[in-house]
This record gives C-alpha cells, structure tokens and sequence, in this order.
C-alpha cells in the first residue's frame, strides 16, 4: 500500500432551510479543476434517483460567486475544488450564494 495514495477531504457543508426553498451548499476547497469543481451527488436515504431536480449551472455559478466575493473581502485565494449536491433541494435565488460566502468567509477568517 502506497501511504502517499491516501487523501483527506474536508467539505465545508451548511444546509439551509427558509421555509419554501431549501438547499445543501458543501464545498471543498483545494485546487479548482480548469474543467470547473466535481460536483458530488448526495443521495438521501432510500432515494436513487441522481438526476438533479434545479437548474445545476445557476447552483454551481452562485457557489463560486460567493466564494469569490469573499476572497474579494479578505484578499484570500480559496478555489472550489468540489461541490456535493441533493437532487431533490430546492434552492431559491441567490440562495446559494450567499451561504457560499458565509462558507467562505468563515473558512478565509480560520472560524473553522
């Protein structure tokens, strides 16, 4: 076994319910892709359908406009490397967002 093989990941998650939307925001800072973040599918318990439920491009571009509006703020260099999703979340607008750059933030600050 090759001990150099192993990886640690750590996702940043923050689910965030406000009555008529709801959406899971998980990301994992590294080094971003040049084809864009992997984008991870979570599926709740006893569900298989993966087939995203919301518009995925809209999702992954409010993510990493948060993260870069906070990098922005704090003159940090945090790069998006994953994303997980729920199929079946129901996000509102701006919804993602904003809980990407509280992510950010947090993460960019060392509050986590």
């Amino acid at each position: 076994m090759d001990i150099k093989r192993i990886q640690r990941s750590v996702f940043y998650r923050y689910p965030h319910v406000t009555g008529p939307t709801c959406v899971f925001v998980s990301v994992r800072f590294g080094k971003a892709p040049s084809t864009g973040p992997a984008l991870i599918r979570l599926l709740a318990m006893d569900r298989t359908e993966a087939t995203v439920q919301f518009d995925l491009s809209n999702h992954v571009s409010e993510i990493l406009a948060g993260v870069a509006r906070a990098n922005a703020e704090l003159g940090s260099r945090l790069e998006v490397e994953a994303i997980e999703v729920v199929p079946d979340d129901y996000p509102g607008k701006g919804q993602a967002e904003r809980i990407a750059y509280q992510i950010a933030m947090a993460v960019g600050r060392g509050d986590v």
